[in-house]
């Protein structure tokens, strides 16, 4: 029987095989809805043909590219109403990164380390779709090694300097933070404390009712004139720069999140994803 030591896993040994998908016919806004389910809180669908074969994959942001425009945000009923008009092989995207099942680990780690993606759909000798190994399915293996104790401290992985906003900042200056900055978390500060940390999906359940008559202009201004202290997140999971690696992957598989500001004697210094805690296990893996 084949060992478990660290490194050794296959992607078969972690991934899940009961996957939600949509073929490249589907609507984009069934897929919207598909995603956006409470219960579901999907980043990413596969796209597979009637014979399973995997042709695509539908990310949240495929779908905010089909609005984006140089002209005034879309309202939110003008955008649901466009998503109507296409199918899924409109707007997802076709080159997919896959794995096998036989895939080790490790390897699907480097995977997600060099591409900073959520997920790799897996794919057997023929394309078909065997299952999908997200990030939090790695950290979840990683963290259950025997070897893990040896991963480094937080405060040698961790991002610093960090971006951060402020409680007064608009719902618009964020957003634009973000976007710029390809991130999905903004630490939240007054002065160097921690008062909060605000995410694309607090932004995205501000906005209007989909329901909403309010034209662009009107939510442009809305989202100009917001404070993001009445959307973000104030009870934050934070975590201590001398904690290792693997304590923080912990906290984020049992919280659910992917990413954890870090805290030294009140002050905020770093932060720290998921896709830093993969980064953490391959160099342990590897004895760099």
């Amino acid at each position: 029987m084949r060992s478990r030591k660290e490194g050794s896993m296959d992607v078969k040994d972690v991934m899940h095989t009961a996957v939600t998908t949509v073929t490249p016919e589907t609507r984009a806004s069934t897929a919207h809805q598909v995603m956006t389910r409470r219960a579901a809180r999907m980043r990413h669908l596969p796209v597979v043909t009637d014979a399973g074969i995997l042709v695509g994959i539908l990310t949240d942001r495929d779908l905010r590219r089909a609005a984006a425009s140089d002209a005034l945000p879309m309202a939110e009923h003008e955008w649901r109403s466009l998503l109507d008009k296409l199918r899924v092989r409109d707007i997802m995207t076709p080159e997919v990164v896959t794995v096998h099942g036989t895939t080790p680990v490790a390897e699907a780690g480097q995977m997600f380390q060099q591409h900073k993606f959520g997920c790799l759909p897996v794919v057997r000798d023929n394309h078909t779709l065997e299952g999908i190994l997200t990030v939090t399915d790695l950290l979840r293996a990683y963290t259950a090694q025997a070897d893990a104790e040896r991963w480094v401290s937080v405060g040698s992985m961790m991002h610093t300097p960090v971006i951060t906003a402020t409680p007064t900042m608009s719902l618009a200056e964020v957003q634009r933070v973000m976007r710029d900055s390809n991130i999905r978390h903004v630490p939240v500060v007054s002065g160097k404390r921690l008062v909060g940390i605000i995410t694309d999906r607090d932004l995205r359940e501000a906005l209007p009712s989909p329901a909403t008559t309010l034209t662009r202009g009107e939510i442009a201004y809305q989202m100009a004139t917001t404070p993001i202290k009445t959307c973000m997140t104030t009870d934050v999971v934070w975590i201590s720069p001398d904690i290792t690696m693997v304590d923080a992957a912990r906290v984020l598989v049992q919280r659910t999140i992917d990413c954890l500001p870090v805290v030294d004697h009140g002050t905020l210094v770093g932060v720290v994803t998921a896709i830093d805690c993969v980064r953490a296990f391959v160099q342990t893996a590897s004895g760099a």
